[in-house]
Parts: structure tokens; C-alpha cells; sequence
């Protein structure tokens, strides 16, 4: 545990903000403004742990270019979308090279929504 804490934090100092999911939807989310009216967007504090992917490009899989979720030993986390405090926030990342994609479950129907 000593060695967790110390080495894999996603943000070490500073504050993002962040969504989480109410529930499901009862009603279609046809736009980027109907998923952000539904999400609930909060500021979160350092330390979080990240768990992220990065991918340079789409292979034709229908994949997030990045993707990461949060969470903390203080009861913050959910899915990261940026830092809010540039002048001082501090990220140290740990990743590795995959050799090869795979995509389980494809969506028969895609969209854009909610893609930057």
C-alpha cells in the first residue's frame, strides 16, 4: 500500500472537474446538451487515482481517443474531464504499450455525442 500511494496517483496536487451518472435516463439523450443537463459536473481534489486510457488513433473500433475515471482515498471520483487549477495542479502518470485493441460489446449504433 505504501508503494500505491506514493507512485500511482493521477493528480497529486490541484482540482478537476468532474461527472458522475445520476442513474439512467428516463428520457432520450439525443445532444451533447441533453447528456450534460442529466450528468452532475463537481470540482474534486487532489489526490486522485486515475485509471486511463490514450489511444493515438481510432482503428475503426469506435474508440474514445481518451477515456479516465477517478477516485480517492477522501470520497472524490468519477469520470475526468479537465483541471481547474492550472497554475498549480500536478499530474504523474504511470503507463504501459499495448500490443493489440480489442473491442468487446460494439455499439450496432454510434454517435458523437459527448466526444471532444
Amino acid at each position: 500500500k505504501q508503494w500505491y500511494q506514493r507512485r500511482v496517483r493521477g493528480l497529486r496536487e490541484g482540482k478537476t472537474k468532474c461527472h458522475v451518472m445520476p442513474g439512467f435516463s428516463c428520457t432520450p439523450l439525443r445532444t451533447d446538451e441533453d447528456i450534460n443537463g442529466w450528468l452532475r459536473f463537481y470540482e474534486m481534489s487532489a489526490p486522485l487515482v486515475h485509471t486511463s486510457v490514450f489511444v493515438s488513433r481510432d482503428p475503426g473500433l469506435d474508440l474514445r481517443l481518451e477515456h479516465s475515471h477517478c477516485f480517492s482515498e477522501h470520497g472524490d471520483g468519477g469520470h475526468y474531464h479537465f483541471d481547474t487549477t492550472p497554475d498549480t495542479v500536478w499530474y504523474e502518470g504511470y503507463f504501459n504499450l499495448a500490443e493489440r485493441i480489442v473491442r468487446i460489446d460494439a455499439p450496432e449504433e454510434t454517435h458523437l455525442i459527448g466526444r471532444d
